[in-house]
């Protein structure tokens, strides 16, 4: 039994290796294709990765850079979307954003959002999901020192103060955590799409016969609300919701 295993888990590494090798190669190929103007080569090789499942900030960031030089915003957008959802205080995937929505056609104005509620999503944004959590744990471990130091403490107001700043430290552990989840959550959820076609025609139902409301086009950011076989319901910026095709979008 014991040799089985052995073998089990030899063959399981043997794998894992080829895999990464494989996954290596690709990257180096996308890498020299980008360097020498071959976008659509590094784009398809790039894309082959995260087909794969091996999902990361720089390789959407790299598929949008790869995008953008080759013209096409749509995707460009879609991809700095896809990379500032897995690290959005990346301040080059940011900026790229901003210039490549610089470039749409559609310049909607956004309802105006509740300043507190802004400005903890700021806050949140400010880290990945996984320094949260690193934050969290060094709140925590940082916690536990001042229940130690409370715990020894002989003064009254010494153990006032530890008693204090334990309670803010133990806020920042669970405020640290609740950000490291929702960035977690952000990250696999699929409420956002882009207009990836030239123009896309809203609908007021699901169905190619229904009234056109009004066109979006390339690059634009919608909010899913509602499925209906080929049809999604979505809603812009400024609060106006409607019918589009599925292929007129892609998922972020």
């Amino acid at each position: 039994m014991k040799k089985i295993f052995s073998v089990f888990a030899f063959v399981v590494l043997a794998l894992n290796l080829a895999l990464a090798q494989d996954y290596s190669e690709l990257w180096r190929r996308a890498e020299e294709a980008y360097s020498a103007g071959n976008f659509e080569e590094a784009i398809t090789a790039y894309e082959n990765i995260a087909e794969a499942g091996q999902e990361s900030s720089s390789l959407y960031y790299n598929i949008g850079n790869a995008y953008f030089r080759k013209g096409v915003i749509g995707k460009a957008i879609l991809n700095y979307e896809r990379a500032l959802k897995l690290n959005p205080s990346d301040n080059d995937i940011k900026h790229n954003l901003k210039l490549s929505e610089s470039m749409t056609i559609d310049k909607i104005d956004a309802v105006p959002g509740f300043i507190l509620t802004d400005w903890v999503g700021s806050l949140r944004n400010s880290l990945s999901s996984d320094m949260w959590a690193v934050l969290s744990l060094i709140f925590l471990l940082a916690g536990l020192v001042l229940l130690f130091l409370y715990s020894f403490a002989r003064k009254s107001s010494s153990r006032r103060l530890f008693f204090v700043a334990g309670i803010v430290v133990f806020l920042a552990v669970l405020g640290a955590w609740m950000f490291s989840v929702s960035l977690a959550k952000k990250a696999e959820s699929k409420e956002y799409a882009v207009i990836v076609e030239n123009i896309g025609s809203v609908k007021s139902s699901p169905a190619a016969g229904g009234n056109s409301l009004f066109v979006l086009h390339e690059g634009t950011k919608v909010k899913i609300l509602e499925v209906v076989q080929n049809w999604y319901k979505i809603e812009i910026a400024d609060g106006r919701q409607g019918w589009i095709k599925g292929s007129d979008i892609e998922i972020i």
